[in-house]
């Protein structure tokens, strides 16, 4: 074995403190492999090679190597039994303790990268509705500036995606017949119109906004934005897109772009964390410019004007539920609207 600044000799080999050659402690013969193994430790040591943390063995060998003959004391006086090692042995030794020393000091290091990102997700939507049935046409009042014949009188409610990414905004409208189903839900208004006066038949439809502007009074909605805002804004209908409503579930879809952020200058964003700082310092810049962050919709519809609506005790009701996710491109857009997606 060799450890820094000193070594050891194999069993009974001295070394004369002349740095001469190699004798015997006893007149035994000694073979030339032994004399080998000695000069190998010597000349490591000699020529500074540096060995650490493993151990360098020299085997008696059963059998001298063809091509060597065996030292006997038969020899002349005169002959040097140092033995030095040939270029062969001396690039074998060294190919040997270079393979040992990678082993030893090979290591698997591992470690995790994060990935520094953030998502704001950020959808306002109306959380109140106003609606009235108005089968014989009677003036309503909506609000002071406007009073409606309708027979579907309501307002306009509007949606707004502030998120850092584009959603896909699902409204599912719950239709149900307080009457024990004695109304009759159509698929278009002359269908309604043109019903039996023992039918009370109902068409009763959401109709998107076109592409035009959305207004919201006088509310920043790039900005500040309450839900309460969103329950009367105004719109442009896109009447020909109407969807009709049936009892039971009904579920309409639109596609909103995302707003934009920007991060607060030199503020660092670190922690074991990293997103939920992100949310921190970012602001939000506005609107995507592209105008589709917004959107909205209305209702609309008819009734059988010969039915004999007095005899209905109550009315319908309606629970609008939301829910969104990020939008994977793939969507359809229906024609004619702002943001309201092909059902198809």
């Amino acid at each position: 074995m060799i450890r820094s600044g000193s070594f050891i000799f194999l069993d009974g080999i001295k070394k004369d403190e002349t740095w001469g050659s190699c004798k015997s402690g006893e007149e035994d013969e000694v073979s030339v492999k032994k004399t080998i193994a000695v000069m190998s430790i010597l000349f490591l040591v000699i020529t500074g090679s540096r060995l650490s943390g493993f151990t360098v063995v020299a085997k008696q060998p059963e059998e001298v190597n063809e091509g060597r003959e065996t030292l006997t004391d038969d020899k002349p006086d005169d002959v040097d039994n140092t033995m030095i090692l040939d270029d062969s042995e001396e690039e074998s030794t060294d190919k040997e303790c270079v393979v040992e020393e990678e082993k030893e000091l090979f290591e698997t290091v591992e470690t995790i990268v994060p990935i520094y990102n953030y998502e704001i997700d950020n959808v306002i939507v109306p959380t109140t509705y106003a609606m009235s049935l108005n089968p014989y046409e009677m003036p309503i009042v909506v609000d002071k500036d406007h009073v409606s014949t309708e027979q579907v009188v309501t307002r306009n409610y509007g949606i707004i995606n502030k998120s850092s990414t584009d959603k896909v905004v699902t409204i599912t409208f719950t239709v149900e017949d307080l009457n024990g189903d004695k109304i009759t839900f159509v698929d278009s208004e002359e269908e309604a119109k043109s019903a039996d006066p023992d039918d009370y038949a109902v068409y009763l439809s959401v109709i998107p906004a076109d592409g035009g502007e959305i207004r919201i009074g006088d509310t920043d909605a790039n900005v500040d934005t309450h839900s309460s805002a969103l329950s009367d804004v105004e719109m442009t209908e896109a009447k020909e897109q109407a969807v009709a409503l049936h009892a039971g579930e009904n579920c309409i879809s639109f596609r909103l772009s995302k707003a934009i952020y920007e991060f607060e200058d030199m503020v660092p964003v670190s922690g074991e964390k990293p997103e939920g700082r992100a949310k921190e310092v970012l602001n939000l810049m506005g609107l995507n410019p592209d105008g589709k962050s917004v959107t909205a919709f209305t209702f609309g519809g008819a009734m059988n004007p010969k039915a004999e609506w007095e005899k209905l005790l109550k009315g319908i009701k309606i629970t609008a539920s939301y829910e969104y996710r990020t939008a994977d491109g793939s969507e359809k857009m229906m024609n004619g609207t702002g943001a309201m997606m092909s059902s198809d």
